[in-house]
């Protein structure tokens, strides 16, 4: 997954060659009022022509892949999806060739609600028509997070934390949490650090391990599962799983952090 950080999806033109595209994540800073523009480049890294549709659209992250959003019934209050202009709208691409799209992305004087807005680029990609013949198309996407600076930031919230063992697979401790940005701001993986250290009854570590982490967009609400492997020599009894996540922003902010004891009664 991107965002490991948010990662875009490039598909495999697998019936005419195949597709490149720069960037394919634009993050910047863009205060109320201002915009900003660029090229994206597409090459067509196969051996026939391809025909390249350029559009924006909205989209959501709530496990870190994006998910376009229809334009008909996009309420996401965050979606940026009137904010990017891209220039043609169409190309014609040729074997080995590389175009350019113009794009402009443009933050509104009032934002309502104040804070960051996301919205993708997505090229549809197809060869040129041929009478009658089937074609295949396919779509990549440059995806744009944007932010207004001032008071935007994300919140992670933790709610819903169960630890439990599989039923046939006692060794194996599943760790389960609902986390949601309720913040204004995306948050991307490499601003949160975790970490999950496993005690005995009488609080020495028997085990530690790093928590993985995604981009969150703010509004975007999921449940995040971890499993631990618990060591062959521990018998039944109550371990303490003490949870502690740093979130940093900006330089000359505290992080959030967030400190959590579970005591667990484990069977073996």
């Amino acid at each position: 997954l991107l965002i490991v950080a948010l990662v875009t999806l490039i598909a495999s033109l697998s019936a005419f060659g195949g597709v490149l595209m720069s960037p394919m994540i634009t993050e910047i800073t863009l205060p109320p009022g201002t915009s900003y523009e660029d090229d994206i480049t597409i090459t067509n890294t196969g051996d026939q022509p391809m025909v390249v549709n350029a559009k924006s659209i909205g989209f959501i992250a709530p496990e870190g892949v994006p998910e376009f959003l229809d334009p008909l019934v996009d309420d996401y209050p965050y979606s940026g999806r009137d904010l990017l202009t891209l220039t043609p709208a169409e190309q014609t691409v040729q074997p080995g060739e590389a175009v350019l799209f113009h794009y402009k992305v443009s933050m509104p004087e009032d934002l309502d609600p104040y804070g960051g807005r996301y919205v993708a680029g997505i090229f549809r990609v197809q060869p040129p028509s041929n009478g009658g013949q089937v074609t295949v198309a396919a779509q990549v996407a440059s995806l744009f997070l944007l932010s207004p600076g001032g008071d935007a930031a994300a919140h992670l919230a933790f709610e819903q934390i169960s630890i439990y063992q599989k039923k046939n697979d006692p060794q194996t401790v599943v760790l389960s949490a609902k986390i949601a940005n309720d913040g204004n701001l995306h948050i991307t993986s490499d601003q949160i650090w975790g970490m999950i250290n496993v005690a005995d009854e009488d609080g020495y570590i028997i085990d530690s391990f790093k928590v993985n982490t995604h981009t969150m967009l703010p509004g975007n609400t999921y449940t995040h599962t971890e499993e631990w492997t618990a060591p062959d020599y521990l018998v039944s009894g109550t371990y303490q799983f003490r949870l502690t996540v740093l979130i940093f922003g900006k330089v000359g902010t505290e992080p959030q952090e967030y400190k959590l004891v579970v005591p667990v009664k484990l069977e073996f």
